[in-house]
């Protein structure tokens, strides 16, 4: 059953049919009746803007996406998210064309995306993350790139700042009213708040002291250095934490 997930990902219904007007990028489309749709469950390599350069693969994401929307004459089915809206008020779908293709599947298999869970729109997390495995161990994509490639937490650049996996040992665990951090050797603070406690085990968060662990997520450096702490990563599903011993499960 697990292979046939992997590679599939169904759903089983849809919430609208739509028509597609434009691809903005590998995440990001626009409907004939001028809805955003941000694709949920993944994360696109970004285009240039406002000054920053473009990422690798991001132009072969969006068009792939343009590719694969236009072999079916624009037409698509949405699958809603729990959280039907974004900060900016995108909606949050799941897109799949009439023949039941998996939209945020096929970027992933082909290392054009990596997997993203984002409580509560965490349909498909477990599916999602079989597919990019796959995609990871072929170096597909941007799993050919190094900026993708595992950074330890003690080499990290001091500019550093976006998507990143970085595995480390975590040097202590605190808690506090806003949450529990995981403070890891370099300096990387990983931030697990209140609200988003309750989709991980808070008691294997607590006893993480002295273990190897990656994490992925985006990484912002500190404008202040404070207490030895460098760089914040904020995690809100457990998708995006690894301890190492377990790691070993998935290697290729």
């Amino acid at each position: 059953m697990a292979g046939n997930m992997a590679s599939s990902c169904p759903a089983n219904h849809y919430d609208e049919t739509a028509v597609i007007k434009s691809v903005h990028d590998g995440d990001t489309v626009k409907l004939d009746d001028g809805r955003k749709i941000r694709l949920i469950g993944i994360n696109a390599p970004e285009l240039a803007r406002s000054g920053t350069p473009e990422q690798a693969f991001a132009s072969d994401a969006r068009n792939q996406l343009r590719q694969l929307i236009a072999s079916s004459h624009n037409r698509v089915k949405l699958v809603y998210g729990k959280e039907r809206l974004d900060r900016y008020q995108r909606t949050l779908a799941h897109l799949f064309l009439p023949n039941g293709q998996n939209l945020q599947l096929a970027l992933i298999q082909q290392g054009l995306a990596t997997a993203s869970a984002y409580p509560p729109n965490v349909a498909f997390t477990g599916c999602y993350q079989q597919a990019e495995h796959i995609a990871r161990c072929k170096s597909l994509g941007i799993w050919s790139d190094d900026d993708y490639a595992t950074k330890h937490s003690t080499t990290l650049d001091a500019d550093i700042q976006g998507f990143h996996i970085i595995s480390g040992q975590v040097e202590r665990v605190s808690e506090s009213g806003k949450g529990i951090w995981l403070f890891l050797q370099g300096g990387l603070m990983i931030g697990i708040r209140t609200e988003d406690l309750p989709n991980f085990d808070k008691d294997s968060l607590k006893s993480l002291t002295n273990q190897s662990i990656t994490v992925r997520g985006w990484v912002h450096p500190k404008k202040k250095v404070k207490k030895g702490v460098k760089f914040y990563m904020r995690l809100r599903h457990p998708s995006a934490i690894t301890i190492s011993a377990t790691e070993k499960v998935s290697k290729c």
